[in-house]
C-alpha cells in the first residue's frame, strides 16, 4: 500500500515528457478518488462552518477576543449591555475597556465590500452581487460614546478616552471599504485588526481600569427583549 501510494505521487509530479497526470493502475484511479473526496469533504466543512459562524452573534464574540487580546494587561469586553445614568440610559452592542481607553464598538458580520460616508443615512455592504443597506452606526455610537462618558463623570473618572470603533467581521473575507470622512483610527476589518493596533498604540499610562470597570458594570442594567443574542462579560 505504501509502495502504491509513493509510486502515485511520483507518477503525478513526474517532468518526463511532461505528463503529471499519469492514472495508469486501478490504484491511482482509487487513490485519485479517495483525495477528491477528501477535498470535498474539508470543503464542504469548511463552508458550513464558516456559514453556520456568519451572523451578529458570533461576529460580535470574534471582535471582543481581537480587542481583549489587543487591549493590553487588565483588557475586558462587555457584550450586549445597556448602560444608564440618573438622565440617560442606553444600549450598548460591545464595549472594550482597553488599558487607556475605552471603545464602543459597531460589528457587521456581512459583507465584504463596504461604502458610505459619515453623513450618509445608510451604508451599503455588498457580497458578490447581493447588496444590503445599513443604517448609519456612528450617530448611535455617540449616543453610546455619551452615555459611557456621563457614567465615567459620575464616578469621577475624567479625562478617560470614549472612541467609536466600526469593525467589519465577515469570515467569509477581509471587507474591502470605501468610508468617507471616517478616520482609519475608527474602522477597521477584523482581519486587520493586529495592524490596526500597532498603528494605533496603547499609551503607556494606563487607566484606573478597577474603578472603570467597577463604575460600568455598576450601570448596567438587564439589555431590551430582542435587542441582544447573547450578554457576557470577557476578560483576560
Amino acid at each position: 500500500m505504501g509502495e502504491s501510494i509513493k509510486n502515485l505521487f511520483s507518477n503525478w509530479f513526474s517532468t518526463d515528457n511532461f505528463q503529471p497526470w499519469k492514472l495508469q493502475t486501478k490504484w491511482d484511479y482509487i487513490f485519485f478518488g479517495i483525495l477528491l473526496l477528501i477535498g470535498f469533504l474539508i470543503f464542504f466543512f469548511v463552508t458550513r462552518s464558516l456559514k453556520k459562524h456568519r451572523n451578529l452573534a458570533d461576529a460580535k464574540k470574534r471582535v471582543a477576543r481581537k480587542l481583549k487580546r489587543l487591549g493590553g494587561k487588565g483588557s475586558v469586553c462587555y457584550v450586549d449591555k445597556m448602560v444608564k445614568t440618573t438622565d440617560m440610559e442606553h444600549f450598548c452592542e460591545l464595549i472594550n475597556v482597553a488599558k487607556d481607553r475605552i471603545y464602543v464598538v459597531k460589528v457587521f458580520p456581512w459583507g465584504t465590500k463596504v461604502s458610505g460616508s459619515k453623513t450618509e443615512k445608510e451604508w451599503a455592504f455588498m457580497y458578490g452581487k447581493e447588496v444590503r443597506y445599513e443604517p448609519n452606526p456612528l450617530g448611535d455610537l455617540d449616543l453610546q460614546r455619551g452615555v459611557v462618558t456621563r457614567v465615567l463623570l459620575r464616578a469621577n473618572q475624567r479625562s478617560v478616552p470614549v472612541i467609536p470603533l466600526v469593525v467589519f467581521a465577515d469570515n467569509y473575507g477581509r471587507a474591502d471599504f470605501s468610508i468617507h470622512g471616517l478616520k482609519a483610527a475608527n474602522v477597521v476589518p477584523i482581519q486587520q485588526m493586529g495592524s490596526w493596533r500597532r498603528t494605533y498604540k496603547l499609551d503607556k499610562v494606563p487607566l484606573n481600569l478597577e474603578e472603570v470597570r467597577a463604575a460600568l458594570e455598576k450601570s448596567f442594567t438587564d439589555a431590551p427583549q430582542g435587542g441582544s443574542e447573547e450578554s457576557s462579560e470577557t476578560k483576560q
